[in-house]
């Protein structure tokens, strides 16, 4: 039988019409239990989930403020899903956190990283902003495309074109 806050978050992680400022705020508000919620949800810990509510909750923990959304993000940057990982991917550069810059660095220097997770991973790396990232950024830029194919891609240039750009 489901909690009152399983159903709760649940219910928040399928609706269309909150801002995810304002369901993050709901949730802080619920306590921490509720955080869990949308951590486990997000992490897929709810058997029959469907995915667009695991990203909605993987999404939605860039809003939260709380060292267990942080934990959950970094276990779903590697998740298997691309869909997972993007969103989790952004929440870390919504976070601003430099603890993600390892986990974000490593997984540019992988080759088998689709473009567009380098993509994504090099934007949030950007959004963080401090030196490490940015060192980051700037190793990957220098990388040569026979070791990190990706690095070759449309999709990394644009978004390496936009930031020196700025």
């Amino acid at each position: 039988m489901p909690t009152e806050n399983e159903i709760r978050v649940m219910k928040l992680l399928t609706a269309t019409d909150l801002s995810p400022s304002a369901a993050a705020e709901a949730i802080v508000e619920w306590g921490n239990e509720a955080v869990t919620v949308v951590c486990e949800a997000a992490l897929g810990q709810y058997p029959g989930l469907r995915l667009k509510v695991r990203t909605n909750a993987a999404a939605l923990l860039g809003w939260i403020d709380h060292p267990q959304a942080t934990e959950a993000i970094d276990l779903l940057i590697q998740d298997s899903s691309p869909d997972l990982a993007v969103r989790a991917i952004r929440a870390a550069g919504r976070k601003k956190d430099d603890r993600f810059v390892s986990r974000l660095g490593e997984m540019l220097e992988r080759p088998e990283t689709t473009p567009i997770l380098a993509a994504e991973a090099v934007r949030a790396l950007v959004s963080i902003g401090s030196a490490r990232a940015q060192s980051a950024v700037g190793n990957y830029e220098a990388a040569n495309p026979r070791t990190v194919p990706h690095r070759a891609s449309r999709a990394v240039a644009d978004v390496l074109e936009k930031r020196s750009a700025r």
